[in-house]
């Protein structure tokens, strides 16, 4: 199992942008943690997910 934002779901296998793609998220408009390292959505590591692996997802927001 992997870990998407707390939940553990069978992802292993399947790249950070396939798994954006099945959540409807723009990789422009995210931030991703893969196991504690941050990626910007336009240069997500392109290796397979793994057992075990924590990714969090983050919305970019503009605000003041």
């Amino acid at each position: 199992m992997v870990v998407l934002n707390g939940k553990p779901l069978p992802l292993e296998g399947k790249t950070l942008k396939e798994v954006l793609e099945e959540l409807g998220v723009e990789p422009g408009r995210v931030a991703v943690l893969l196991n504690e390292e941050a990626f910007p959505g336009h240069a997500l590591p392109e290796r397979p997910l793994e057992e075990g692996d924590v990714v969090e997802v983050v919305a970019l927001m503009q605000g003041g």
